[in-house]
């Protein structure tokens, strides 16, 4: 692990350089995202999805589940007291991730093709989100999701959205270039029944649905680039 901290007004962010994961981001003491071990032994927390999220292209293409930059080094670009710019480049893709705290936390995810070649791609992040009180009755946008997580469902998502954790403040959540989110959280089955991961649910935006990186709208030309952001405030 190699942390990188800043703080910043009333934010505080850590970066690991090993898979360009968020480590911890609060707000005014408030746990927003975090670093949780789960019940299969794993230790998860945030990180992007890319060229595919989850299992799309794996039997198919070949691809790691959930794609190799989560689990690669980064480098670091720049760093300042609000912001932190890190890079990674893997098999002729270039992803480079910004990060911002100061009246709200902002990531910035840009995907550029450097290879001669098209490059199918999908872009997710998957969002580990702190509900150290459980999340029995977690609201998005207004409405009960705690069957979506248990069923491990996507939704269509805006760009304006509200995440409401029992025993928190309301969380506004605004998402450019994502059309989907997908609901999880760790289980496990004992006598017949499943039994979740209380302390963290993953929400987690997606470009377009698991699968689409298989078809034909997903390439990437060379030198062509996408830019992808989430903002919490």
């Amino acid at each position: 692990m190699d942390i990188i901290k800043i703080n910043n007004a009333d934010w505080g962010l850590e970066v690991d350089l090993t898979g360009g994961r968020i480590v911890g981001l609060e707000n005014i003491n408030q746990k927003i995202l975090g670093t949780f071990g789960r019940m299969d032994g794993k230790s998860g927390n945030t990180h992007v999805c890319v060229p595919n999220f989850a299992a799309e292209g794996v039997e198919k293409y070949g691809y790691v589940f959930h794609g190799p930059f989560r689990n690669n080094e980064w480098v670091l670009v720049d760093k300042t007291n609000e912001s932190i710019e890190i890079v990674c480049e893997i098999d002729g893709l270039n992803v480079n991730q910004k990060f911002k705290i100061g009246k709200k936390f902002e990531q910035e995810i840009k995907v550029k093709n450097v290879s001669m070649e098209p490059k199918r791609v999908n872009v997710a992040i998957h969002n580990y989100w702190d509900t150290e009180l459980g999340w029995k009755g977690v609201k998005l946008n207004g409405k009960d999701i705690t069957n979506g997580i248990k069923e491990s469902i996507d939704l269509k998502v805006g760009k304006e959205n509200v995440v409401e954790i029992p025993n928190k403040m309301p969380i506004n959540w605004q998402l450019s270039g994502f059309n989907y989110v997908k609901l999880w959280t760790g289980f496990k089955e004992e006598s017949g029944r499943k039994i979740y991961d209380q302390k963290y649910i993953c929400i987690e935006p997606v470009m377009e649905r698991e699968g689409f990186v298989e078809t034909e709208k997903s390439w990437l030309k060379p030198e062509e680039e996408i830019v992808l952001r989430q903002e919490i405030f």
